[in-house]
């Protein structure tokens, strides 16, 4: 699972890491900050197809069947080619999600559990992430989720209920990523997850003014004790 990371990062460092030529205006527009750490339902920096930068809305939301609101902010890879909320997005509108560290939860005997970011060789890479048009608030807006895969040994000691991470894909791989025409036997090692020796970790404190404000807004999930947080409405559903 991905359900919060650390965007640290200049917006030239962003420019420069991701080759970006055009729509540079993004970073004034969207005022758009250095330092972050990033929650679901809120907009998200990610760069697309067409190599521009965009905010997406951090949540899939779907109808399923029976009528009844599906939030989804995580997408398993596995089964991404089939779930009919996001195959289309996984077929043609893939994104490259800039960030500098993953947070995750390792439980502990006694129920608690402590925060660490995960990060990798480079100060800033790529989450692997698909875009489709959704109702928010009302309102057809872009929205995002990340995808997920099983996790190398480190994410699996940490992330040690779930037993997930985040999909990252690697520099050399961006064009391929996001390139339509890449087909689903070219894109199956590119959402593998990456070796442990490129996979490095450190306990990463709550800040002491971080709140929950669950119940502000139903569109976001985050909490400040870490635990991994459901959608009011529904629970976050990851495929």
């Amino acid at each position: 699972m991905c359900g919060r990371y650390l965007l640290k990062a200049l917006s030239a460092e962003i420019i420069q890491h991701f080759e970006l030529v055009d729509g540079l205006d993004y970073f004034d527009e969207h005022g758009y900050k250095f330092d972050r750490e990033v929650f679901p339902g809120e907009p998200i920096l990610a760069i697309n197809k067409y190599h521009l930068p965009e905010d997406l809305w951090w949540t899939i939301r779907d109808r399923t069947f029976d009528g009844k609101i599906t939030n989804a902010i995580n997408a398993r890879s596995e089964t991404v080619a089939k779930v009919a909320m996001f195959r289309d997005a996984f077929k043609s509108d893939r994104v490259l999600i800039p960030a500098s560290a993953i947070y995750e939860w390792q439980q502990q005997p006694d129920g608690s559990k402590i925060k660490f970011a995960i990060s990798f060789d480079t100060p800033l890479f790529a989450l692997a992430g698909i875009a489709r048009d959704c109702e928010i608030k009302g309102t057809i807006r872009r929205a995002t989720a990340i995808l997920t895969t099983t996790p190398n040994n480190i994410f699996r000691e940490i992330h040690n209920v779930k037993q997930r991470q985040a999909v990252v894909i690697r520099e050399s791989d961006y064009e391929r990523w996001l390139d339509p025409r890449t087909s689903l036997d070219e894109l199956k090692p590119l959402m593998q997850p990456l070796p442990d020796e490129v996979t490095h970790a450190k306990e990463a404190p709550e800040p002491a003014t971080t709140t929950s404000k669950i119940g502000k807004d139903k569109d976001r999930a985050e909490d400040s004790s870490g635990r991994e947080v459901d959608h009011p409405e529904q629970p976050s559903l990851l495929f």
